[in-house]
C-alpha cells in the first residue's frame, strides 16, 4: 500500500515537471533539447547518475536502449568508436537526433525507432549495451509513460532473453535501476536468462538508492 502511494506521488510529480519543466538545458556540459513527452535528464537522478559511471573504450561499438534525450548515447560517443541509440518513443528520436546533432556528434551516432532490438539486424553486435528501463508498475497509455512504467517486469524479461545475441564475447551490459522497484527482482529475471551480475554503482537519495549493475553472459563479472 505505502509503496503504491509513493510510486503515485512520484508519477505524478514527474508528469508535472515533464509539463511545466524547462525543456532546455545543458547537463555535464552538453546541451538538450526536450518535449514534454521525452523524459527529462535534468530533474530525474538515473539520467545524470548513469551518465557519470558510463566506461567505453575509443573503440568500442555501443548500444543504448531506451535514449530519451540521448544523453548517455552521447555521453558514450564522446569516447566511443560509434553508438546507436534506439527508443520506442518516436518523440525521444526526434529530440535525441536533435541534441546529437546540437553536440556535433551526428558522425559517431545513429537514432533508431526500435522496441528493444526490434530494429536492429542479427549480425549487429556490441562491446558494450545501456540500458536505462522503466521499473515502476503500471501501463503504459502514453508515449511518455513507456520510459515509466513496465508491468510485471515484462520488458525486463524481453530484454534479458534477447541482449546476448547482440553482444560481443566480451562485451556486457550496464544498466541503473532503483530499490524503489525491486531490484533483487530483475536481477533473478536476469540470472534465469544466464547473466551474472556485480554491482558497479550506488547511490542514496532521500527516497531511494539508485543502483548501476554490470552484466555479463555467462561469464563472471
Amino acid at each position: 500500500m505505502f509503496l503504491n502511494l509513493r510510486q503515485s506521488i512520484s508519477v505524478w510529480i514527474i508528469k508535472k515537471i515533464q509539463k511545466y519543466g524547462p525543456h532546455s538545458m545543458e547537463i555535464l556540459e552538453n546541451v538538450y533539447e526536450i518535449s514534454e513527452d521525452v523524459f527529462n535528464p535534468k530533474f530525474y537522478y538515473t539520467s545524470v547518475f548513469m551518465a557519470k559511471h558510463i566506461k567505453v573504450r575509443p573503440g568500442d561499438i555501443v548500444l543504448d536502449i531506451g535514449t530519451g534525450s540521448g544523453i548517455q548515447a552521447i555521453t558514450a560517443g564522446q569516447t566511443a568508436l560509434k553508438v546507436i541509440a534506439v527508443d520506442i518513443n518516436p518523440e525521444a528520436v526526434r529530440f535525441a537526433l536533435r541534441n546529437v546533432i546540437a553536440n556535433g556528434l551526428e558522425k559517431k551516432i545513429s537514432i533508431v525507432h526500435s522496441d528493444l532490438f526490434s530494429s536492429l539486424h542479427s549480425e549487429d553486435k556490441f562491446d558494450v549495451i545501456l540500458f536505462t528501463p522503466p521499473y515502476l508498475k503500471g501501463t503504459p497509455k502514453s508515449d511518455l509513460d513507456h520510459a515509466l512504467f513496465d508491468p510485471e517486469k515484462k520488458l525486463a524479461r524481453r530484454f534479458f532473453s534477447e541482449a546476448g545475441k547482440h553482444l560481443r564475447p566480451d562485451g556486457y551490459i550496464q544498466m541503473v535501476y532503483s530499490s524503489f522497484a525491486e531490484p533483487e527482482k530483475v536481477l533473478a529475471i536476469s540470472r534465469q536468462s544466464g547473466w551474472r551480475h556485480s554491482l558497479i554503482a550506488e547511490e542514496q537519495t532521500i527516497s531511494e538508492k539508485f543502483l548501476i549493475y554490470k552484466f555479463t553472459f555467462g561469464l563472471k563479472c
